[in-house]
């Protein structure tokens, strides 16, 4: 299953973030909204992360492991803007309190201590906090897993999308799966949100068992996949390629669910897919934005599109989590003219600046359009908001899915990991996308009866505009 159903965010994270964008960054080539490798080692992290390791711990008193001290001084040192210590440290102990809960235990705090946003006393008093809630869990459940808690909790108190713990097992795979972007081992179907499938790809073993645009995915294995996300559904669906998995469809006109057992195999991803469609208007299929190394691709569909003097352009970011900030820099700066702001950073060493278009613009001046749903993240929506900003393309579809950040991971003591954000980005003009979301010119809601039948009303209602715009412009060539 393709990890465009990630996203990024809890709901959008690749693969478990993108992500899946999915569901990265290094600090040599940063990702929006994803992550793709580790920018730093454990040591470097182990070592920006040091508070005084001989301050005085209370007597007797259960101390965290060093992996609570990394993530707490991680998220201190590099979050985009410069917390407060008492905040992160409270959801440090909202995450125990829910741990404890869980395991029924009563929380042993009356009250919360008194931080006060120093950071070396509020730790302190955190060590003693966390004393005693450890010394209340007792054997019913290991150390470790309260510290995660802990770390879980730290991290949800920035209320940021980009900005999440991974257990182990979760980083793993998700780097695992990062470094095979382009290639995973699943059944080959895109779905939306609310898990109806909204692409079955060409030559894969769904599309041989019969799974159409418009189903609707049930269970997986006999389980319930109700009230997941497409991320925890695609996991579930994925496994080595040759093995079976059996997923239960509901289909509109079919009273009864269809149950399928398909056998996964690899499935290899086109980032970018190019042709040009009745009456010479060009359509670009954006799946991901590839690492900058991929960009021949783009070229290649450009040029096509030069030498078919195409007199539109429809542009497809839906699905699209994100990826490459540069990759999505070149692409803007080949449709938009020069020094045209494409969108602004900031981050907490370099403050803000502005990013704007350049190089090669393709100075091939058709009417435009460009596609977003709600799983259109992060650097799809930078591109369709440069575009809308810079008057260049009307943007259609529904609203994005405003995960619209930058963020590293970093690798933890035990094994787990830590994406922190460290970039917020706004559209050039300044408009807040990060949880928000960019609204389209034109509202088109994805119509599935017609989606099942073959028909994109969505696609459609872009290439009419475009089609319009180009007949008014040049009216010899209507019709072509």
């Amino acid at each position: 299953m393709h990890s465009r159903e990630t996203a990024v965010p809890r709901t959008l994270r690749p693969l478990i973030f993108i992500v899946l964008l999915a569901f990265g960054l290094t600090i040599a080539q940063p990702f929006v909204a994803s992550a793709t490798a580790l920018p730093v080692t454990l040591s470097d992290a182990l070592a920006g992360t040091a508070l005084a390791a001989d301050q005085q711990q209370p007597a007797g008193s259960a101390r965290p492991g060093q992996v609570v001290q990394q993530a707490f001084g991680l998220l201190m040192d590099h979050f985009v803007t410069a917390p407060n210590s008492g905040d992160v440290l409270n959801g440090a102990l909202d995450g125990m309190h829910t741990f404890l809960e869980s395991k029924q235990v009563a929380d042993p705090l009356a009250e919360r201590p008194p931080f006060t946003g120093d950071r070396r006393s509020d730790w302190q008093l955190f060590l003693t906090a966390y004393g005693r809630m450890a010394q209340a869990l007792g054997d019913k459940a290991p150390r470790e897993l309260l510290d995660r808690a802990s770390i879980d909790g730290m991290a949800k108190s920035f209320k940021e999308q980009h900005t999440y713990y991974m257990s182990p097992d979760e980083f793993s795979r998700q780097q695992t799966d990062l470094q095979n972007r382009n290639r995973y081992a699943g059944v080959g179907i895109a779905m939306s949100q609310d898990l109806v499938v909204t692409d079955v790809f060409e030559g894969s073993p769904a599309e041989a068992a019969g799974v159409l645009p418009g189903d609707k995915l049930l269970a997986v294995n006999g389980e319930s996949i109700d009230g997941l996300t497409p991320v925890e559904t695609s996991t579930k669906v994925r496994g080595e390629a040759g093995t079976p998995v059996t997923i239960t469809f509901r289909r509109i006109g079919t009273p009864d669910p269809i149950e399928k057992t398909i056998i996964r195999a690899t499935i290899s991803i086109q980032w970018l897919r190019a042709r040009i469609l009745d009456g010479g208007i060009g359509y670009l299929r954006i799946q991901t934005f590839a690492n900058p190394d991929a960009l021949p691709v783009f070229n290649q569909a450009m040029q096509r599109f030069i030498d078919a003097d195409i007199r539109a352009l429809v542009i497809d970011v839906r699905d699209n989590s994100g990826g490459a900030v540069a990759t999505g820099e070149e692409i803007a700066s080949r449709l938009i003219p020069d020094d045209k702001p494409l969108f602004r950073q900031i981050d907490r060493r370099r403050g803000e600046r502005t990013v704007t278009s350049w190089g090669e613009y393709w100075k091939h001046d058709v009417p435009m359009a460009i596609l977003t749903n709600e799983n259109s993240a992060s650097m799809s929506e930078i591109l369709a908001s440069a575009l809308q900003e810079n008057g260049i393309a009307r943007v259609f579809g529904t609203k994005t899915a405003g995960a619209v950040a930058a963020g590293i991971p970093y690798p933890l003591a035990d094994g787990s990991g830590l994406l922190v954000t460290v970039q917020t980005i706004t559209s050039g003009q300044g408009k807040v996308l990060n949880e928000v979301g960019l609204e389209p010119d034109e509202v088109v809601t994805l119509d599935l009866d017609q989606l099942r039948q073959g028909k994109d009303n969505q696609l459609d209602a872009a290439v009419t505009y475009v089609r319009e715009q180009a007949n008014q412009r040049s009216p010899a060539r209507a019709g072509v």
